[in-house]
């Protein structure tokens, strides 16, 4: 069992990890680990969370009364509460602000679970939870629900919630959380963001099974990086396990002889970007 010390030390390293990547600036964010029943370590606010110093942490309860230190607890400390009293499997929250994921929330875009094998297979999915003012009630009352299922959620336009074992799982969760929606944010830069099949995502999800990993939540987000699942909508706010349906059909053979779908689909791009660069042309 880690020691007190231990844990500061951790800690004061996460700190300086988000903050390296770019995932907090000035005093944002918050971090916690809990180190006994009612004995929450956590970061203090009005402090930089890249530049800690063993005695900057504060000691709550699960209330958010302070126990003891010398600073004041952050004011989304509720926050923390909520994941520890939803998550009993948990020992460690960290709260960032890690930059793709804002950026896709902000745009108001879900990131896809189907994109990358990564993520579905430790992860599940990744869920927005819904607008809360940042310091409020309402963010902790925002996560309730989804932290009971999810590592990973994303605070619409402010930032993260990630959980784990130890500082070190929750720090993972992040930053897998944002290396996905980089990846994702380059491929639909590219235009070409392909979904995995159904029957890739079932593969992942039987051998996760297999393996005798715990089990993780794949629902169907609406994402708007597919139109593959024909419930995405539905399923998304009923928060319906993720149902495969039938895979699209296949286009038709070109009617050109000779001539792929996928080369007669460029062929009309190109064409229509010429008459549309004709049309703009003055006379």
């Amino acid at each position: 069992m880690k020691s007190e010390y231990q844990h500061r030390k951790e800690m004061i390293e996460i700190g300086k990890r988000v903050h390296q990547h770019g995932w907090i600036s000035a005093t944002d964010g918050n971090f916690s680990v809990k180190i006994g029943d009612d004995r929450i370590l956590t970061t203090p606010t009005g402090v930089h969370k890249g530049y800690l110093e063993m005695e900057d942490f504060i000691i709550v309860d699960m209330e958010g009364k302070k126990i003891s230190g010398t600073r004041n607890p952050s004011t989304e400390i509720d926050m923390h509460l909520t994941c520890y009293k939803q998550r009993p499997d948990i020992s460690a929250v960290i709260h960032a602000h890690p930059t793709f994921c804002i950026a896709f929330s902000v745009a108001g875009i879900q990131l896809a679970q189907c994109l990358l094998p990564e993520v579905v297979f430790t992860l599940g999915s990744i869920p927005t939870a819904d607008y809360a003012p940042p310091s409020t009630d309402q963010v902790s009352q925002s996560i309730e629900e989804p932290i009971k299922e999810y590592d990973a959620v994303i605070l619409e336009r402010h930032g993260s919630v990630t959980v784990g074992k130890d500082i070190f799982g929750a720090y993972n969760s992040l930053e897998r959380m944002e290396h996905v929606a980089e990846i994702t944010y380059h491929a639909r830069a590219l235009g070409n963001a392909r979904p995995m099949t159904s029957d890739q995502v079932n593969e992942l999800i039987k051998i996760r099974t297999g393996l005798g990993l715990p089990g993780k939540r794949v629902t169907c987000n609406d994402c708007n990086a597919c139109s593959k699942f024909s419930n995405c909508g539905s399923a998304q706010k009923s928060g319906a396990m993720f149902q495969p349906q039938s895979e699209p059909e296949k286009p038709k053979a070109s009617v050109t002889p000779g001539v792929s779908p996928e080369l007669l689909e460029l062929i009309t791009r190109e064409v229509a970007k010429e008459l549309a660069s004709l049309s703009a042309t003055p006379r």
